[in-house]
């Protein structure tokens, strides 16, 4: 039980305070799927060994204070480890702040002096899109220069201060930097960190509104990234996000902008607007960086969907998978949806714990997205009984349309057992286990 409350912890990036909630949610524990592994880091070493000591010397204390009665207290207290494991990480948080800022001092310092070499800096935000625009960004001009990229979904500070010390040298051209959010002003520091010299801004949506508490700050937050460039115009901004269009010019004058209809892409394997607007949006700043459009439109054509970002399986069972099972948000969600809607002569299936961290937009965005599963799918698998999943099952009118499984991995066995043509199942999203 122990290290389960360090794995929570973990998954919720240290954050104490979303750490207690689920704690108190969950005082006893929980049987956890493990689909994200714990990883023993030095900070989740130091946390457990902290936590321990903790409860070492307040257990001595209250045996010392209460005899008897303080070690059966002491033994009641074994079965509330998150208590401890509190403690430890308010122990550690001077560290964490003069660590932050040595760590910003000599990102930076490294990062000037590149700079000063040549070195370009590409930074990428947004609610969402921007893994995906990260890597496609990166094979297009991996084929001119000499280009790192931060790996994965690396987008905090720390993250990318880990690359920026381990890989980054004066052997690279551009260096595309994934920038991450929470709130406002956390932006802001990654750009002093990493001054960017271009920028993409791939959409802003209600995702982590839970986290931001408004779109408004949402807002804020993310054109932090546009503020910290220089040149304006060598800034480029999703033009098909409303969001954007109804606020940029109160943040920035004459960006650059990307559509859906810049680039004719015929490319079988990228499915669904979103996969084909971050295309464009790559596409777009390759341009900008000097690629031929020639090249730009060879690549295009050739790229690969990114893994678990509406990623199309075909099985041996003649089934076909819609793998849209990372970190699902409310645009990406109606996409994958439009793009499951074109198979119409498969049995439509969406399997799907909802959306999380809306915030109080839950109940109406699950409401509204429950109505497009309504018209599209021929069955709505809703993974665990939530106030989401509750919410989408309510507007569906068919009953028998919707099935609910504590499990993903119940999943196989419930389509199997249904009496249908070969079906297409679009996997949308797929929570680790703090939520």
């Amino acid at each position: 039980m122990f290290t389960d409350f360090i794995h929570i912890l973990q998954l919720e990036e240290y954050q104490l305070i979303r750490f207690i909630k689920w704690s108190l949610h969950n005082p006893f524990g929980k049987k956890l799927e493990n689909k994200k592994s714990l990883v023993w880091t030095e900070k989740a070493r130091f946390v457990a060994v902290v936590a321990i000591v903790w409860y070492l010397i307040i257990g001595a204390g209250l045996l010392e204070m209460l005899g008897i009665l303080g070690a059966f207290t002491s033994a009641i207290l074994l079965f509330f480890p998150w208590v401890f494991i509190s403690l430890a990480v308010i122990t550690r948080k001077p560290y964490e702040v003069i660590n932050r800022k040595i760590t910003i001092y000599k990102t930076r310092k490294k990062i000037l002096s590149l700079k000063s070499r040549g070195l370009k800096i590409i930074g990428i935000t947004g609610s969402y899109g921007k893994t995906t625009t990260k890597e496609f960004l990166y094979r297009i001009l991996k084929t001119h220069f000499r280009v790192l990229r931060t790996p994965e979904s690396y987008n905090t500070l720390f993250g990318i201060a880990k690359v920026v010390d381990l890989e980054l040298d004066e052997n690279y051209d551009f260096f595309i930097c994934e920038m991450g959010a929470y709130k406002i002003g956390e932006i802001k520091e990654l750009c002093y960190m990493i001054p960017p010299d271009f920028a993409i801004l791939t959409g802003i949506n209600e995702q982590h509104l839970e986290r931001f508490k408004k779109i408004e700050n949402t807002i804020k937050a993310k054109f932090e990234l546009i503020e910290a460039v220089k040149n304006k115009a060598q800034c480029l901004l999703n033009r098909d996000c409303r969001i954007i269009l109804d606020n940029y010019q109160i943040y920035t004058s004459d960006p650059m902008f990307y559509s859906l209809g810049d680039f004719k892409i015929k490319n079988p394997f990228l499915i669904g607007k979103a996969n084909l607007t971050n295309a464009t949006g790559a596409g777009k700043m390759a341009l900008l960086l000097g690629v031929s459009l020639n090249n730009v439109r060879i690549v295009l054509n050739t790229l690969k969907p990114i893994p678990h970002r509406l990623e199309i399986k075909k099985l041996d069972n003649d089934w076909i998978i819609l793998d849209d099972s990372y970190n699902s948000n409310v645009d990406g969600f109606k996409q994958a949806l439009e793009a499951l809607a074109n198979f119409k002569n498969h049995t439509r299936i969406i399997v799907t714990p909802g959306i999380v961290e809306l915030g109080n937009k839950t109940l109406e965005i699950h409401q509204t997205l429950g109505k497009l599963v309504n018209n599209i799918c021929d069955y709505a698998v809703l993974v665990g009984k939530n106030e989401r999943t509750e919410m989408l099952a309510s507007t569906i009118k068919n009953k028998g349309k919707v099935i609910f499984i504590k499990s993903i991995k119940d999943l196989n066995e419930t389509v199997a057992n249904l009496e249908i043509k070969p079906p297409v199942i679009l996997i949308e999203n797929d929570l680790t286990d703090n939520y």
